[in-house]
């Protein structure tokens, strides 16, 4: 079984290395628009060789998309109409549903499988890619009643042997969802980092805020350093969702916000009490 990967990226890469790791598949080819990252996916053995997308079309027997999403909304009706009767296609964007009404109608609709499995590290690039990226982690897998049974089942077997638990919901949920779970964080995480930065801008000032800075501010700006050419993407295709999850965090930094101001410490200790439930969830 040839794996064709479009996209080799941290995702698409480590996707790669666990197969690998795996034994799963035969022969792995790839295709990515940056030179220097492709050659690098050659050099750590992520792929076999580098070939163009139309032959890779051609030669793939599961084929995994793992660019941008508004790259995968543009390419995958064109990979679709040439691939064969056979040919499974996955994609890992983080948002699925602009990504499935792309091709909602389009004839070879059950050879896609919409995935996203949920793993990551704000470093990108084929030098970031490691075997067990995806080891023990959720992978989402939507509409699945429009993929055929096989295309389900190879991509369940793709995702099993990494050791992913699957997830089975509807696009439009999961887009839902994870405007809350990921994006936002990701929003709080860029505008925190802006905070900080147009703060503190002489040198004197940055001097003694790096001297002072602590693992506080280390974690939570740590997704701040994201590839935009990522992330752009991804909040444009959930626009809608992830402004109604912004504008009810901006309701909670703000009721934070007026209790500090009147004073209302019982208040806030209470406010505290309530945030600190997160930690009885099962996903942290």
């Amino acid at each position: 079984m040839n794996i064709g990967i479009i996209g080799l990226g941290l995702i698409g890469g480590s996707i790669s290395l666990g197969l690998r790791k795996s034994n799963f598949g035969d022969k792995f080819i790839g295709t990515d628009s940056n030179q220097v990252n492709a050659l690098h996916a050659v050099q750590l053995g992520i792929v076999d060789e580098i070939i163009p997308l139309q032959d890779l079309i051609l030669q793939s027997s599961v084929i995994i998309l793992s660019i941008p999403v508004d790259g995968i909304e543009k390419i995958l009706p064109n990979i679709l109409n040439k691939i064969t009767n056979n040919t499974v296609i996955l994609d890992t964007g983080s948002t699925k549903y602009d990504i499935c009404n792309r091709v909602f109608s389009h004839p070879k609709r059950s050879r896609f499988v919409a995935t996203h499995p949920i793993a990551g590290i704000e470093n990108s690039g084929a030098i970031s890619a490691h075997s067990d990226l995806f080891y023990k982690k959720n992978c989402i897998i939507c509409d699945s009643e429009l993929s055929d049974p096989d295309a389900i089942s190879i991509s369940e077997k793709i995702f099993s042997v990494m050791k992913m638990r699957m997830i089975y919901i509807t696009s439009k949920e999961h887009d839902l969802y994870i405007a809350y779970i990921s994006h936002l964080p990701h929003v709080v995480s860029f505008a925190l980092a802006r905070t900080v930065l147009k703060q503190f801008q002489n040198e004197e000032e940055k001097k003694v805020f790096n001297n002072m800075m602590g693992s506080g501010l280390a974690s939570t700006t740590r997704l701040a350093k994201s590839n935009p050419e990522t992330w752009l993407p991804i909040f444009i295709s959930n626009r809608k969702n992830l402004i109604q999850a912004i504008d009810i965090y901006i309701n909670h930094l703000e009721i934070f916000r007026d209790l500090l101001k009147n004073k209302k410490f019982h208040k806030i200790d209470q406010f505290l009490k309530n945030a600190n439930d997160i930690k009885d969830k099962k996903y942290v």
